[in-house]
């Protein structure tokens, strides 16, 4: 008896450990998902110069683009690099069990670039996160912020006059965490975004802005990583999940509250100390800001996003200074 017993058990055991394993192998192989039934945004490419030097503005400042798709050299110390047309892509961008992930190569090369893709699928994987391949592209997933068909068509018209730099880069390269918890991370459903065109001066300019292509909320509103990076929280009130300062280990990272209460950042500054502070650009080498980016943005842009920041609802989150001793 007793040893039909433990056979039984045996066999529970065996089974349920067989449904795990499938259950991990499944979750694994999620993350190589199909998407290329998201449609290409109907986006074209202009020869327009007032068009292209719109989207030379937005690739290398408000999108800031070039931060992470300039060469590695350059990239990996924050810096922009002397010709600007430089866009070769391959800095790895190390995210610990998430991955690494590798910015692509967007000059022209029909080999190595963007050359031989089309417009609608470089709108997509912009708009969407959807790749060339139609698998979802984490890096563009994640960190780039919605716009107007307009920029994003001057943005696309731009990097098409990008000359031709030969340089393979290597394939994103998923790490466990983020493969198991890859069911959470799906397509953008984003649809273009109302548009507000440089010029005067308004709140309207910088909410656009700030929610649109420059991607702020997307940094400084609290998100759950194991949910796809969902929002848990109020717009702008800060990232609660501290992180690494790269360049010594015995400080890290958090990022800050941006609405206007006693506990955010911009407590107590004025428009000219906002625009002052973008302007001065990067303080600790470890910061992922793209500070040398919005450091070229117009002053225009610049206090219109203070003044949209400054008619949000104010929040109490106080996230600590932003960079302190880890822990």
């Amino acid at each position: 008896m007793l040893k039909k017993i433990f056979k039984v058990v045996g066999i529970v055991l065996g089974a349920g450990l067989l449904l795990v394993v499938s259950f991990v192998v499944w979750k694994l192989a999620s993350y190589e998902r199909d998407f290329t039934g998201v449609r290409l945004p109907n986006i074209h490419a202009s020869q327009d110069p007032a068009v292209i030097a719109q989207g030379e503005y937005l690739v290398h400042s408000v999108a800031h683009c070039s931060a992470c798709h300039g060469p590695a050299s350059v990239v990996t110390h924050h810096q922009l690099p002397s010709n600007l047309q430089d866009m070769r892509g391959g800095y790895a961008l190390r995210a610990g069990p998430f991955g690494t992930f590798y910015p692509s190569n967007i000059t022209s090369d029909r080999e190595t670039g963007i050359g031989a893709v089309s417009d609608g699928q470089l709108a997509r994987v912009i708009r969407h996160g959807v790749g060339r391949n139609g698998r979802y592209a984490a890096f563009m997933g994640l960190v780039v912020g919605n716009m107007a068909d307009e920029d994003l068509t001057a943005i696309i018209s731009y990097l098409r006059t990008l000359p031709a730099i030969r340089n393979a880069v290597p394939d994103d390269e998923w790490g466990i965490v983020a493969k198991l918890i890859s069911a959470n991370f799906n397509p953008h459903p984003n649809r273009p975004i109302h548009y507000v065109p440089a010029g005067a001066l308004s709140r309207e300019r910088g909410e656009y802005l700030a929610t649109g292509p420059a991607a702020c909320s997307g940094c400084h509103t609290p998100t759950d990583p194991m949910n796809g990076f969902a929002p848990t929280g109020p717009l702008f009130s800060g990232e609660g999940h501290a992180e690494p300062d790269p360049t010594d280990s015995a400080y890290e990272f958090v990022v800050p509250n941006l609405t206007p209460d006693a506990t955010g950042v911009m407590t107590g500054w004025d428009e000219d100390q906002f625009v002052a502070r973008m302007r001065a650009g990067r303080v600790h080498a470890g910061s992922k800001m793209p500070w040398e980016n919005f450091a070229r943005m117009t002053e225009n842009d610049l206090r219109s996003i203070y003044r949209y920041l400054h008619t949000l609802p104010a929040t109490s989150h106080d996230v600590g200074t932003s960079r302190r001793h880890a822990g």
